[in-house]
């Protein structure tokens, strides 16, 4: 067990379940429990909540809903801290963050600047780490691509499944669920030019990336992502004409169809 404590602070009147839950979140959180660790019954928390057995039991099945934590009955049973897997933890934050482009204030400006960022360490790290199994699933969409008569939402799609393996072949997932953040909004984003986007130049400029990360090449393959998102500013500008992407809100935007609620990221 671990050497802390956990110290119970003292409930306001309202939602005390949710208060526990949140109380023992944070304490998982902070390592007072690790996971295997069984955390207090629901008498025990009732106890030093001073709330009822049911209230306490609602706390945890409120913070079992997380993932944090899962319940097993028996002798042996209880509620266990659990180790919550990367696709869980996407999946969450892709709902948390789409709610947070719909409510807030983020701009296309927002969305470009932080692609730009993360992905051009994503390319960096793809090509030094990359499998035989990662170029596969990068080179796919490139192919697949090369169909220059298919709807616009397949294209998309296709836009997406490459960007998503390019990140998965970086090898890091805490840059993977930071990428989730802009791939949630990339389609999004894309309406505002898509119309005018010259597909053969965007897929000549996917597969050059696909090159340079075959080769093992980390400076080609920045150069030629850098490239791809050069080419992709210039268009949207040309479709903003006077509108600068600062102005133009995220949640302001059509929808279009695509696999981001599919996959954990995207362009």
């Amino acid at each position: 067990m671990s050497e802390k404590r956990f110290v119970p602070e003292q409930l306001e009147r309202r939602d005390a379940s949710g208060q526990i839950a949140r109380q023992l979140r944070r304490a998982i959180s902070q390592g007072l429990w690790t996971p295997g660790e069984r955390l207090p019954t629901e008498q025990e928390l009732a106890e030093d909540f001073d709330v009822s057995r049911a209230t306490a039991r609602e706390a945890l099945k409120l913070l079992s809903a997380t993932g944090l934590v899962t319940s097993s009955r028996g002798s042996n049973g209880g509620t266990f801290v659990a180790l919550p897997d990367a696709a869980s933890v996407a999946e969450q934050l892709s709902d948390a963050i789409r709610l947070w482009y719909l409510a807030g204030n983020v701009s296309l400006h927002d969305v470009d600047e932080a692609r730009w960022i993360f992905e051009m360490h994503c390319v960096d790290l793809a090509a030094q780490r990359r499998s035989d199994e990662d170029l596969a699933a990068i080179r796919r969409p490139v192919e697949a691509s090369r169909d220059f008569e298919m709807d616009i939402a397949a294209w998309l799609d296709l836009d997406l499944e490459f960007h998503t393996a390019v990140t998965k072949a970086a090898g890091n997932q805490i840059l993977e669920l930071a990428m989730t953040s802009v791939h949630l909004m990339r389609p999004a984003t894309n309406t505002v030019f898509v119309e005018l986007l010259d597909r053969e130049t965007v897929m000549n400029q996917h597969e050059a990336i696909y090159l340079a990360i075959a080769a093992r090449d980390s400076e080609g393959a920045q150069r030629a992502f850098q490239e791809h998102v050069s080419y992709l500013d210039r268009t949207r500008r040309q479709a903003l004409a006077d509108i600068d992407a600062s102005d133009v809100i995220v949640s302001t935007l059509p929808e279009v169809r695509h696999s981001a609620s599919r996959r954990p990221v995207e362009e």
